[in-house]
Order: C-alpha cells, then sequence, then structure tokens
C-alpha cells in the first residue's frame, strides 16, 4: 500500500495546485507532522494539507485542533496570517514543494522523515517542524535552507541529456530510468511496458531506436491527460495515481475529478483508519491479554479434568482388586514389621532378578512415607502401608473430588473471563463507529445569493445584504432591479439592503429589511439597541453626484424622498431556514427567522466576544441535532459582540 507520494505525484498535484494562486491565508493548525492551511480561495474555503514526508493535497478530513496551539503553529500563524498565496512550485522534480505566501516560503520535504520549514526573505530558517543537522546541512533556526543537489526531471530532459545519462548506463534499463530520472520502480515499468520493451536489458545494450522509443514513451506519459484514480485490490485500496496506468490494467478503480480529490480519499481514509487503531490500541492489547488468561484458564480446565478422572479411576481400580490389594497390603505390612524397610526393600530386589511375578509388581519403595508403588493393569498406584485398603482407596476419591472442585471453580473464573473478552470487544467495536475527531468538510456548490448577507421575509420575499465595498457595489449594480426595493441605515458604512421584488412586498417585509439594515451596520459593534432607516425605490439609487464630488467604491447616492423607520430595535435571530432544498445558517429579523424556523436564538449587541458567541450558538444548535460548522456561524452575525437574549428550541 502506497505510504507517500512520489515525485511524479507531486508534479502533478502543484499544476493543480496553481489555482491557489492568490488565496489569503486565513488560519494555519499544527497536528503532529501535519500542517492545515485554511484558506479564502474565489471558491470559498478551501484547506490545504502538508503532511512531512509523506503527502500536499487539498483536503475535506478536518481533524479537530489541538486545544494549545503549538510554538510551531504560533510562528506560522504570526508570519502567513493574512498573506496571499504568490507561487507553488517543485524543485526540480524532487520531492520538495516551495509555497510562497508573501515575503515567506514554506517549505514541505516530503521525502524520507521529511519536515516542513518557514523560511524568510533571506532564505534563513524561521522555523521548522523538526530542528536537525546532516553532513551537508542544517535545519536549525537563523541557518541558511540548503536544497539538495539538483535531478534529473524526467519532464525537463532533452533527448541528448537523455541518451547521454541513461542510454550509458551498464544497469538495466528500468534501473536505469528509476534512479537516473527519479520517477521510481512503477513509473519506470509503465514506461517500458508501453515501449515493448524488456525491462531486464541492459541500458546500454538498447540500440538508438530502441532508446528513443523509451524517450518519447516517457514523455507521452508525462504529459498524459490526468485521470486521477485511485487502484484496488480485493477491495483494498493500494495505489493513488494521477494518470491511468497500463500496469494496474485489469484491477478495480475508482476516478475523480481532481488529483487533490483522489489524494484526499486515499490517505484521508488511511488517516481515519490508523486514528481508528490508535483509539483502540489499548484496548486491543488489553484483548490480548484477557485471550492470554483464557487459554491458562481453559489449559487449567484440562489439567483438572484429568486429575480427577485419574484419581477417581484409581480408587475404582483399588476395589476392583479388592482381594489382591488387601491380600498385598497385608503381607507387605508384615514383612515390613519383621525384616524392616532396608531388608524388605532388598528382598524386593532379589525377587525380580528371579522373576517373581509380586515383586516385578512393585515399581518403587518410599521408606519415608512407608509407601509402595505397584502396577495395576497398567496403571501406577501409590499405597501406604499403614492405611487400609478403603482409607487408600478415599485417598485418591479425595483428590478426585478436590481435582472436580478446582475444575468448577476454574469453570467460573473462565465464564467470567469470557464475559470480560466479550465486554472489551464491545468496547472495541463502539469506538470503532464511534465519529472520530476527524469530519468531512461538507462541499456544497454555493448560490449566487451567499456572496451578500440574506434571508427570506416573513412574507417570503428574498432580502439581500452587501458584506464589504465590493460586494455593495455588486449588489447595486449587478442585481437590483425596478421590482426592487432598495434600504439603507442612517448609519455611516452601513450595507446596502435589496428587496427582491420589493414593489410587492408589504409593510412587515420593508420593516424587517430596514431593521436588518441596522442590524447589520457598525451601530451593532457600538453596543447600541436602536437606529434610523430608510427605504427608496431602485430609479432613487444613483452613482451621479453633484460636480466637484466623487464616490468611492461602494457608495451610491439616493435622490428623491426617503421613507423612514425611526427607532428600529438591533434585534436578530440565529436558525436554519430551508431555502431551495438546502438547510442554510441565516441570522434576521426575529420574525423572519419565526416564520421559516421551528428553533431560533435571539441576539442583540452585548460584551460577549464574537468567537465566543459563535461556540455558544453552536453548542445550542448541536444539542438540537445540527451539526453546523463555526465559520458558517461567523459569516451570517452581525459585526462586533453580542449576547444571547433568548433561546427557543
Amino acid at each position: 500500500m502506497k505510504e507517500e507520494m512520489s515525485s511524479v505525484d507531486i508534479k502533478y498535484i502543484v499544476d493543480e495546485l496553481q489555482s491557489l494562486i492568490g488565496s489569503r491565508v486565513d488560519k494555519i493548525y499544527h497536528d503532529g507532522g501535519e500542517i492545515r492551511i485554511k484558506l479564502r480561495t474565489k471558491e470559498g474555503r478551501q484547506d490545504l494539507i502538508l503532511e512531512a514526508g509523506k503527502r500536499i493535497h487539498l483536503t475535506t478530513y478536518i481533524k479537530e485542533a489541538p486545544k494549545m496551539p503549538s510554538s510551531f503553529t504560533m510562528l506560522l500563524r504570526k508570519h502567513l496570517s493574512g498573506g496571499f498565496i504568490d507561487a507553488i512550485e517543485q524543485y526540480d522534480f524532487d520531492r520538495i514543494v516551495k509555497i510562497r505566501i508573501g515575503d515567506y516560503t514554506l517549505v514541505a520535504e516530503l521525502f524520507k522523515k521529511g519536515n516542513i520549514i518557514l523560511l524568510d526573505p533571506e532564505n534563513r530558517i524561521l522555523a521548522a517542524l523538526r530542528y536537525e543537522e546532516f553532513k551537508d546541512r542544517a535545519v536549525i533556526p537563523k541557518a541558511e535552507y540548503r536544497l539538495p543537489p539538483a535531478r534529473e526531471s524526467p519532464v525537463e530532459v532533452e533527448w541528448e541529456r537523455f541518451r547521454e545519462i541513461v542510454g550509458g548506463s551498464h544497469i538495466e534499463i528500468v534501473r536505469a530510468l528509476a534512479r537516473k530520472l527519479s520517477m521510481g520502480g512503477l513509473y519506470a515499468e509503465e514506461i517500458l511496458l508501453r515501449a515493448g520493451i524488456e525491462k531486464s536489458r541492459k541500458a546500454d545494450e538498447l540500440g538508438e531506436d530502441e532508446l528513443r522509443l523509451v524517450f518519447d514513451t516517457m514523455k507521452s506519459v508525462f504529459t498524459a491527460e490526468p485521470k486521477p484514480n485511485i487502484v484496488y485490490e480485493n477491495g483494498r485500496m493500494i495505489d493513488v495515481l494521477p494518470i491511468e496506468l497500463r500496469w494496474y490494467e485489469g484491477y478495480e478503480k475508482c476516478y475523480f475529478k481532481t488529483f487533490s480529490e483522489a489524494l484526499d480519499e486515499y490517505f484521508g481514509r488511511i488517516t481515519v483508519e490508523k486514528a481508528k487503531l490508535e483509539k483502540t490500541r489499548k484496548l486491543e492489547q488489553k484483548k490480548k491479554q484477557i485471550l492470554a488468561t483464557l487459554r491458562k484458564q481453559e489449559e487449567q480446565m484440562r489439567g483438572f479434568e484429568i486429575e480427577a478422572k485419574k484419581n477417581q479411576e484409581i480408587g475404582d481400580l483399588i476395589y476392583a482388586n479388592f482381594t489382591f490389594v488387601d491380600s498385598l497390603l497385608g503381607e507387605f505390612r508384615r514383612a515390613v514389621e519383621k525384616l524392616g524397610f532396608e531388608e524388605f526393600m532388598k528382598r524386593i530386589e532379589e525377587g525380580k532378578k528371579e522373576g517373581n511375578r509380586i515383586a516385578l509388581l512393585i515399581k518403587s519403595v518410599d521408606p519415608r512415607e512407608k509407601a509402595i508403588t505397584l502396577e495395576l493393569d497398567g496403571r501406577k498406584v501409590k499405597l501406604y502401608l499403614e492405611k487400609s485398603l478403603g482409607e487408600n482407596a478415599e485417598l485418591y476419591y479425595e483428590k478426585a473430588k478436590k481435582a472436580r472442585h478446582k475444575l468448577e471453580g476454574a469453570k467460573i473464573a473462565h465464564e467470567n473471563t469470557k464475559r470480560k473478552l466479550r465486554e472489551i470487544e464491545e468496547l472495541i467495536e463502539e469506538e470503532m463507529k464511534k465519529e472520530l475527531n476527524v469530519k468531512r468538510l461538507e462541499k456544497r456548490k454555493k448560490r449566487w445569493f451567499e456572496k451578500f448577507r440574506w434571508f427570506l421575509s416573513s412574507e417570503g420575499f428574498l432580502v439581500l445584504g452587501g458584506k464589504d465595498a465590493s460586494t455593495n457595489e455588486m449588489l447595486i449594480k449587478k442585481h437590483m432591479n425596478e421590482n426592487d426595493l432598495y434600504c439603507h441605515a442612517d448609519v455611516y458604512g452601513a450595507p446596502h439592503v435589496v428587496i427582491k421584488d420589493g414593489r410587492k412586498a408589504g409593510e412587515k417585509t420593508i420593516f424587517e429589511a430596514c431593521q436588518f439594515a441596522v442590524s447589520m451596520s457598525k451601530a451593532w459593534s457600538r453596543g447600541v439597541y436602536s437606529e434610523d432607516a430608510y427605504w427608496a425605490y431602485p430609479e432613487q439609487v444613483t452613482k451621479k453626484t453633484p460636480s466637484g464630488e466623487y464616490l468611492g467604491k461602494g457608495a451610491f447616492m439616493v435622490y428623491g424622498k426617503r421613507n423612514w423607520f425611526h427607532g428600529l430595535p438591533l434585534k436578530l435571530a440565529v436558525g436554519i431556514v430551508l431555502y431551495e432544498g438546502d438547510d442554510f445558517v441565516v441570522c434576521a429579523p426575529v420574525d423572519a427567522i419565526k416564520a421559516h424556523a421551528n428553533r431560533y436564538i435571539v441576539i442583540r449587541p452585548g460584551g460577549l466576544k464574537k468567537s465566543e458567541l459563535v461556540k455558544r450558538i453552536k453548542h445550542i444548535f448541536e444539542k438540537w441535532g445540527y451539526r453546523v460548522r463555526e465559520e458558517d456561524i461567523m459569516a451570517v452575525l452581525p459585526p462586533g459582540n453580542g449576547e444571547i437574549t433568548e433561546i427557543k428550541g
């Protein structure tokens, strides 16, 4: 299974990531060997992940950020947050990617253990994921960053140079391609497969035409139209590729629109599986210990069963040979009393030599315990001379009884251990089912109205408001027509607000739009509770100014009668509103939200930081069963701090 990206992969992903040029760095997160950069792009939010020694691509697998950002995170945020990506480039077909953000460069080393390094404008190291020193370079603060020697690129190499470095090699052609041009074994095999050249042939033994065929095939492979795919074998992912390879002909494949999507699915799924395994590692260790205990208990149970059976059978055997055993015990007892044990043992040995049947039955004599061991029906039976036949038999029955008692105890312990095993297996299953601190960032194509602040009035009219100078300009010039109404707060820097098809709207909608205009203005951040606003017709709004005056971007003049609402309350509600088949987080006047949502949160200007207000709203939504991102809530709230005054749920 592929564990890291190749130089070829990096070539294709860097080409694809050129779409990020001009994107703004919003925030940076660090977890282990991973750096995730949250970007604001033309397409909205996108997250770029860099994992030292492994990968770089856009991701939708978002891990929960560490509660305490690392010092490396803080340094990256200090120098890069708010900056714009000016360049993303691969260094000389190596597994190194350089991302230039303003005056700084972020270097992702994707070979071996890898590293992520921040460079200042003078190419000196400001910070690194890991500091280390090598024979030819040092990754330490303030040191000049040194790149490894340049490599030949199969994409850039010319025919003459190719013939020199590959054709002059006295090694197999497959190894020559893989090593001399840093493409790795897979692509070397693919090129030779397409060219029909036996890979084991020596490179310097190929004819000019054959070598030229290899060169042309190589160029065609590395200029192939991207066709990102994940390769599966027996339902298991084994590779992720930017192009289609004949090497994997016949394998199951899944295709993607972009290489980033393919890499994200491949490495994202690996990340999730590894995270699950890590979460259950201690439980699995506990399971191993329980299984070892079970095996030991089962061995003990078998031992107790054997012991109980053996002693029971010996006791029965003594009684089955009652007359013979009782007679022997009597004779031996008298002989010992008369001769003593030493002489008795001597007589037994002499009898064995003479072939005496009784002497041959005696396997051993124990003077200390005054016992003899006989062989009866193939079993060895130890008999104590000072005990009667019944007492000897009872000794074995007692041993059998104790073994059975131990067996019963062992069975209970075994059942308890099996119960513990079931419990630990259930815990492992639950942990595997639990949602990890890795979530998929759902991608949804943004609707045109989401460029603006917006809501549905209680009467069902779409109301739009500008977010900044650019969207204010766009709203009036491109999206306001003669059938609409225009609203504005009597506050400097307030957004333009447009009621679509507003000439048909009732006074309730106009009131809500004007309240929206004052609530989304700078009056909110000043902490006031009421302001004035007015409405007018579209034809009254223009860029024309009195002679000598100039209007900046997003500013317009309003001529003629203004229809005023005085003392409008700065009070809004946040809820989940269904519109055109999708659920949206919407912040709007209370009556407007109330008309379209069963549950909502009422807010007004207050002392709670906006970030904390967002967290509280998100927590309330989660209690209601809604999964909403903090950034979606942040985007719809008015500017400045606030407080929650009512929760309707």
